[in-house]
Formats: structure tokens, C-alpha cells, sequence
């Protein structure tokens, strides 16, 4: 499945906690930075829906080609399963719904600095 990319969708980060909420994803809010992604196209077996706050996050498609680049109150879908790579120019901050606890994304990783459960 493709990324879902919608810009202008949400206005601030109290409509984007409410529609993950509603939505029964799991909340958790990063700020990061390019250091701190991967760079690489990868997969995981769950679902992410990303809120972007500030800053600028790119999320790269390379089975399609496609480039969605998310700006304050863009949303992108990532279905499970879906192979795509992050990037961003400097640093970004995003409400994120994930389909799985975000404790188990992390077990057994490095812990990502920015990255917080809420």
C-alpha cells in the first residue's frame, strides 16, 4: 500500500491529538533531527500517522518513486508494511498514532532521544 499524504489537514496540535485519539491509534510526539532517522527505506508491521508541527519531514517511496514532503499540518498515512525513508533539513516535532504500543516499537532499539510516549 502507498503513503496517504494530505497537506493543510489539521490546525495545531490539540486537533491532531484529537483526531489520533478518535481514531484509537497509540500517541506518542517527537522532536528529531536528520541524525536521528535512519535515512534508509524500511518497512514496519504497523501502522504510523504522522502530524507534523514544525519543521519539515520528506518521506520517500521507493517502490512507487513517489515524494511527499509534510510542512505544519500536513498528515501522511504509512500502512504497515509500506517501504519508504525519512529525511528532514534540520529538525522536525510531529504527533504520531501508531497501531502498536509505541513501548514495544522501541524494546530492544537505542533509545531515540526526542521520542516520547503520551
Amino acid at each position: 500500500m502507498a503513503i496517504t499524504f494530505t497537506p493543510h489537514h489539521f490546525t495545531g496540535r490539540d486537533a491532531a491529538v484529537a483526531e489520533i485519539e478518535a481514531s484509537g491509534l497509540r500517541l506518542a510526539e517527537a522532536e528529531l533531527s536528520q541524525a536521528e532517522l535512519t535515512g534508509a527505506a524500511h518497512s514496519h508491521p504497523y501502522r504510523v500517522d504522522i502530524y507534523l508541527l514544525e519543521g519539515v519531514l520528506e518521506l520517500h517511496e521507493p517502490d512507487t518513486g513517489l515524494d511527499h514532503r509534510l510542512e505544519p499540518g500536513s498528515m501522511a498515512i504509512v500502512p504497515a508494511g509500506t517501504r519508504h525513508a525519512e529525511s528532514c533539513p534540520g529538525q522536525f516535532r510531529a504527533v504520531f498514532g501508531v497501531s502498536v504500543d509505541p513501548e514495544v516499537i522501541m524494546a530492544g532499539r537505542e533509545p531515540v532521544a526526542g521520542l516520547r510516549q503520551l
